[in-house]
């Protein structure tokens, strides 16, 4: 079990060679449990190899506790069951690039 501490929706996020941006946070049902899911975009708009972007989808892993409490910065933390069975990784990548239209899936 692993705490998952949740994003700022729609806040710009800096990183060497652009930004990203969470759109938002949903609970998808996958194999009767709640699979949180982080939703995205990235810009690539300060590369030497020119610009890009893409959608993509976080999956901190199976919700086992909803926002049970705070940090000292105010953001809501959960627990969560981080996926670990490769063949499961597998179907949900298949499942959200089909589903929601994401060029990436990361795991935590």
């Amino acid at each position: 079990m692993k705490e998952y501490t949740h994003s700022q929706i729609g806040q710009e996020i800096e990183f060497i060679s652009g930004y990203y941006v969470v759109d938002e946070e949903r609970r998808i049902s996958f194999k009767d449990r709640d699979l949180l899911v982080v939703f995205g975009h990235a810009i690539i708009d300060n590369s030497c190899c020119g610009p890009g972007g893409c959608r993509y989808a976080f999956v901190p892993g199976y919700v086992i506790a909803w926002k049970t409490k705070s940090n000292e910065g105010g953001s809501e933390i959960s627990e969560v069951d981080p996926v670990a069975d490769q063949d499961e990784r597998l179907e949900i990548q298949k499942y959200l690039r089909e589903s929601e239209m994401v060029q990436q899936v990361n795991f935590q």
